[in-house]
């Protein structure tokens, strides 16, 4: 099986730190390409060895040889660039928050939908050592409930005053 290929749009810190880094360790991908407007990033990206940098997120994604695009954009910037993708029929990882607007979000949806490529939001944290500890807090308190300082019995509705009374 052949490694897939990645082009990554938005190669500020976050993409060097984190995503780039992670690829590079995955034996089944491989940095095609590089894409941002700042041309200091696009050399910061030279240690990753993409085959290829470009300003053009469009030039990224029709480029034949790019099987998955990862879009680490400010939000405000993403919908033309899913609106290329889906266009492309290439699947997207796409950073958090998805987008800047809730228009913005709708639109990204329904391009996703019409379109049917694989789409991920990143969920960076949710497997965190912090969070980790907190969802089996959490599980583990759904599974033997003890009693807690802030509880107090009730015994229903009924009790609950309502209105101005």
């Amino acid at each position: 099986m052949k490694p897939l290929n990645f082009a990554v749009i938005g190669c500020g810190l976050l993409a060097r730190q984190v995503h780039l880094p992670n690829l590079r360790s995955i034996e089944e991908a491989e940095v095609h390409t590089c894409c941002d407007l700042n041309d200091a990033n696009l050399e910061l990206c030279k240690v990753f060895e993409p085959k290829k940098y470009t300003r053009d997120f469009h030039e990224a994604i029709t480029d034949p040889e790019v099987d998955v695009l990862l879009v680490a954009t400010t939000e405000a910037f993403r919908v033309p660039i899913i609106e290329a993708a889906a266009a492309a029929q290439k699947p997207v990882y796409c950073e958090k928050p998805l987008a800047d607007t809730l228009s913005n979000a709708l639109a990204i949806e329904r391009l996703v939908e019409q379109s049917g490529i694989p789409f991920c939001v990143g969920h960076n944290r949710r497997c965190s050592p912090a969070m980790m500890e907190a969802r089996e807090i959490f599980t583990s308190h759904m599974r033997d409930p003890a009693p807690r300082a802030w509880r107090f019995e009730r015994d229903g509705v009924d009790d609950m005053p309502i209105g101005n009374n």
